[in-house]
């Protein structure tokens, strides 16, 4: 027993494995609001209007990669490299190129929603949400980096409960449509952004636009290629809905974003587990060391996440008829899948991080390539065989050859620059 005792005393005095605690205590608190939101969205608006809810996220999915090209990953590595005046430079002119982006996302977002009417409104609010969501992650970057997990915890708790209580004041209270759940977390990302930005951190005080062309060269050039990472991940987790849309109607499409949505819990782990284990791996890389460290993690963590997606389906199976309304309970099956194809994500994006490091980024967007195109074959093959479920196997297929090749992948870039 004392042994035990002593063991956790010793385990508890490491700051990186209280940041895993810190960040999971938080995850559990932000997974708990998640699920009372698809609960009580699923009880209070239709399938056919959470389907437009679920077309906004699949379109906020890519939005911040495409309009930042990805710099937040960018930003982590110029952290470790840079000294501070240095990076603050950098970080101005980040800033000044996602506002200039965003201008151009603008352009060509306000003819689209004049085209596509019927999603105008979600085209439009996808394109603000977007560019609130990249800047809230550049000082999300920063927190990670310099390991103040207790921090981002309170204010990602505070942004999530804040858009629940919103979307329970506009729908229930005010008697006001879906639409007003998506306006509810756009206020919720400014109000706290401003938080983020003027009370937090310097950020915002210290910010000068800056039109730098080297430094806007050097955020394309790195982020060019990811961009097609993003739009293959898009493929990978998102495509689902418009092949329902095209086989189906918008209710299914609700069904899967419903679904999506309860199997975040799982994205959830694997982004938490990301922000702890990044800055350990970049430190270990820097140092031409880490190998024996990293493949210790992705092993660990892939039997972890694997158990824990086992026991959330379970919980699910037996209890999940109170959390779902009625019209929402065919997507049950649904859900069980894509919390393995979240599992096997997460063991990705561990072994992802040295490809990342080592800025592989055409490599990666290959990859990314291959397992988008898996996923839209076997998808026209399983519909006809499988249905409505068809989508979601084919996600969960691509995601196990996506975690295979990574890893083996890594192992040989661990080799081929001598990481010891």
């Amino acid at each position: 027993m004392f042994p035990m005792i002593k063991k956790i005393k010793f385990l508890l005095n490491h700051k990186e494995v209280l940041n895993f605690v810190n960040y999971y205590v938080f995850t559990i608190i932000n997974a708990g609001i998640g699920i009372l939101s698809i609960s009580y969205l699923t009880k209070y608006i239709l399938p056919e209007e959470y389907g437009m809810i679920g077309i906004y996220a699949s379109i906020l999915f890519f939005l911040p990669s495409i309009m930042s090209f990805s710099a937040n990953g960018l930003q982590a590595i110029e952290i470790v490299n840079l000294k501070k005046e240095e990076y603050i430079e950098f970080r101005n002119s980040c800033i000044s190129f996602v506002l200039v982006s965003f201008i151009v996302c603008l352009f060509f977002a306000i003819p689209a929603s004049l085209y596509f009417k019927e999603f105008g409104f979600v085209i439009l609010l996808a394109i603000i949400m977007g560019f609130l969501m990249i800047l809230s992650s550049i000082h999300n970057t920063e927190l990670f980096q310099f390991s103040q997990p207790t921090r981002f915890g309170l204010i990602s708790t505070g942004t999530v409960l804040f858009g629940f209580l919103l979307t329970v004041v506009f729908i229930s209270f005010l008697d006001l449509d879906w639409k007003f759940r998506i306006i509810g977390l756009l206020i919720s990302e400014f109000v706290f952004l401003i938080i983020r930005f003027y009370f937090l951190s310097s950020i915002g005080s210290s910010f000068n636009f800056v039109f730098n062309k080297g430094q806007f060269k050097y955020i394309i050039t790195y982020g060019t290629p990811l961009i097609f990472s993003a739009l293959a991940g898009w493929v990978l987790s998102q495509s689902d809905r418009y092949f329902l849309l095209n086989y189906f109607t918008l209710k299914e499409v609700g069904l899967y974003a419903a679904a999506a949505g309860l199997a975040s819990f799982i994205a959830m782990i694997n982004s938490n587990m990301i922000k702890v284990v990044y800055p350990l791996v970049y430190k270990k890389l820097s140092k031409r060391e880490g190998k024996y460290f990293i493949l210790k993690v992705t092993v660990l963590y892939s039997m972890l996440i694997l158990i824990v997606s086992i026991l959330f389906c379970l919980i699910l199976y037996f209890y999940g008829h109170l959390l779902l309304g009625e019209k929402y309970k065919l997507a049950m099956p649904i859900i069980y899948i894509m919390c393995f194809s979240q599992a096997f994500f997460g063991v990705f994006t561990i072994t992802g991080l040295v490809i990342d490091y080592f800025k592989m980024t055409l490599l990666k967007s290959i990859l990314l390539a291959l397992s988008a195109t898996i996923v839209i074959v076997l998808s026209f093959v399983l519909i006809p065989i499988l249905g409505v479920f068809g989508p979601a196997v084919a996600s969960l297929l691509s995601f196990v050859f996506l975690s295979f090749f990574s890893f083996f992948i890594t192992l040989h870039v661990l080799k081929k620059q001598n990481i010891i």
